[in-house]
């Protein structure tokens, strides 16, 4: 479909749904998720070919290099399509936790900086220093904290920093992850789909519709990310992959995620997050064991060809296949959560095991991954 008539029909669609009468019937026939999905969905369709644009015209591209699979400069603005999509649709359905709006307003400070750094390349250091403040800002301005520790004095100065780092490092996982066409949209969907579904069936459906308003505004993105027999028109770019990883490492904290115990509302939100702290983590203690004398921050935050999508392209997988394989893995987690979240302990420990059965197996091809490295490297 030509551009022009792609902005122009969709268009027409998305100020169609934003009319009064039609927002009534979803609400008044108890659709109101459905309303979300097709406002943030539509939104982004008719965003995204704006955003493309506006990319090309002022030469905010990824450029390829030897680090990244695409062969040709691809526009970068495609987060501003999702992240405008997302508000658009959260503030038209207009029920917030005071907790939301500060994790909306926190989301949309960590997109502006990625953007920043999309458009004049950040040091990482910097960076990384902004994303904290941003995290810590969201900390004490909405509540939004996790409780391991409670009733002692001394509790907030464990609590904050181990919510900044689950924060800061879910944010940069998914940045990482965004190395192959739909992965990180793709992922995303489902991680918002499985918190969505959690969370309408644990009686939170304000946090059900926010999670809602994610998943719509990224499969309206994939289209254009994820294409069968093409390369990506557009990427998510820093702004784009940063905020969804803010937003849903937010979400995590944000909600009850089982009435049994608070092991197995613990366990639920890690489960579904399950792939992005397993390759964050074992990258990260990889580069630590193996820096080759960089310091400490730079042999973490330096980009590398040592995710778990690289080791599966290194295996002789083709970048789809390779996607479909960690979205697979990302689905099976998924379910594991939705199976435990109204299990007893025992039941929530098998569940957690039977993860890290599976993750033992993917341990086992990122290391012959990392062998093919370095039979390539010599």
């Amino acid at each position: 479909m030509p551009t022009i008539l792609r902005i122009f029909i969709s268009g027409a669609l998305f100020v169609f749904l934003l009319t009064g009468g039609v927002r009534s019937f979803y609400f008044d026939s108890g659709l109101r998720w459905q309303y979300i999905l097709l406002i943030s969905f539509m939104g982004t369709i008719f965003f995204t070919p704006i955003a493309r644009a506006a990319a090309a015209r002022f030469g905010i591209v990824d450029k390829p290099d030897p680090r990244k699979a695409h062969q040709e400069a691809t526009p970068l603005l495609g987060g501003l399509a999702v992240q405008a999509s997302f508000a658009v649709a959260l503030l038209v359905n207009n029920v917030f936790l005071p907790q939301m709006k500060v994790l909306l307003m926190g989301g949309t400070l960590i997109f502006l900086v990625g953007l920043w750094d999309d458009i004049r390349p950040l040091h990482a250091g910097f960076r990384f220093l902004l994303q904290v403040v941003v995290a810590l800002f969201t900390i004490e301005a909405g509540g939004i904290s996790l409780t391991f520790f409670s009733g002692a004095p001394w509790a907030p100065l464990v609590n904050v920093p181990l919510t900044a780092l689950w924060i800061v490092g879910l944010t940069n996982a998914m940045n990482f992850f965004d190395g192959l066409d739909g992965l990180a949209t793709g992922i995303s969907i489902i991680i918002a789909a499985f918190f969505g579904t959690v969370a309408f069936l644990s009686n939170q459906p304000s946090m059900g519709w926010f999670a809602v308003a994610l998943v719509g505004a990224c499969l309206g993105f994939l289209p254009d990310n994820f294409r069968f027999r093409r390369s990506a028109n557009i990427f998510l770019g820093d702004a784009g992959s940063t905020f969804l990883g803010f937003t849903l490492a937010g979400l995590a904290v944000l909600g009850r995620w089982s009435t049994v115990s608070a092991f197995v509302s613990i366990s639920v939100p890690i489960l579904i997050l399950g792939v992005l702290i397993f390759d964050i983590s074992y990258v990260t203690l990889s580069r630590i064991r193996n820096r080759k004398g960089d310091g400490l921050f730079r042999a973490v935050s330096r980009p590398g060809r040592d995710h778990l999508h690289h080791r599966l392209l290194r295996m002789g997988f083709l970048p789809k296949e390779a996607v479909f394989i960690i979205l697979t893995l990302s689905t099976c987690f998924g379910v594991s959560a939705l199976i435990i979240m109204d299990q007893n302990i025992i039941r929530a420990l098998l569940g957690l095991v039977q993860a890290l059965l599976v993750l033992g197996v993917f341990v086992v091809l990122m290391l012959k991954g990392r062998e093919l490295d370095d039979s390539f490297e010599r």
